[in-house]
């Protein structure tokens, strides 16, 4: 039996698309978010539909509402995420890979990059494992920061985990760090980037 984080054959067929994906539990929305939305309404290409509120995941909050991660699934075939920053949002969409790079791991990829500050990073994974964090050996480098998470939901009962973390820039590799589900069933290196075969 491969290791969970061993090469993982692609599905014998490619999954459906299911209709939009909704949010579960602190993924939801809520009036806190407002600055968030405002800002990826305000910021996104016209030709990029942000839906409503009720659809949109929040991956990721601060406090002071002009930091964050948003994202939307218009089916389980394909994903946007809008990274934000002070206020300032940056909206990529994109469908997912057809194949599984790892066991449970669909995608993991350089969301945002801000020259001389930081690099955010975006997975989907399957859902059911959460929580997840860093692992591996060696201490857990602060700078790397926590691993935030949002659990996206669809009609036909599948789920899938949307990840964000961050590393400053420049820093040096943490090594074999790696970011693993709470039952160790999904884990991937936290500074590969898998994003295998084409849509």
């Amino acid at each position: 039996m491969p290791s969970p984080s061993g090469p993982s054959p692609a599905p014998s067929e490619p999954p459906r698309a299911s209709g939009p994906a909704e949010p579960v539990g602190d993924a939801k929305a809520t009036a806190a978010d407002g600055p968030l939305l405002a800002a990826v309404r305000r910021d996104t290409a016209p030709d990029v539909r942000v839906p409503e509120d009720g659809s949109v995941l929040v991956v990721h909050r601060e406090p002071a509402g002009d930091t964050g991660e948003l994202a939307w699934m218009p089916d389980d075939r394909n994903y946007c995420l809008a990274v934000v920053r002070e206020a300032r949002a940056s909206t990529t969409c994109n469908p997912l890979p057809k194949s599984w790079a790892r066991i449970g791991i669909r995608l993991v990829t350089e969301a945002a990059v801000y020259p001389g500050r930081t690099t955010v990073y975006f997975a989907v994974v399957d859902g059911g494992h959460a929580p997840y964090a860093y692992t591996g050996p060696g201490p857990h480098r602060p700078d790397m920061g926590p691993v935030r998470e949002a659990t996206a939901a669809f009609a036909s009962g599948r789920t899938l985990s949307l990840l964000t973390y961050e590393r400053p820039v420049p820093v040096a590799s943490p090594g074999d760090r790696e970011i693993c589900a709470a039952d160790n069933a999904v884990c991937f290196p936290a500074l590969d980037v898998y994003v295998p075969g084409s849509p």
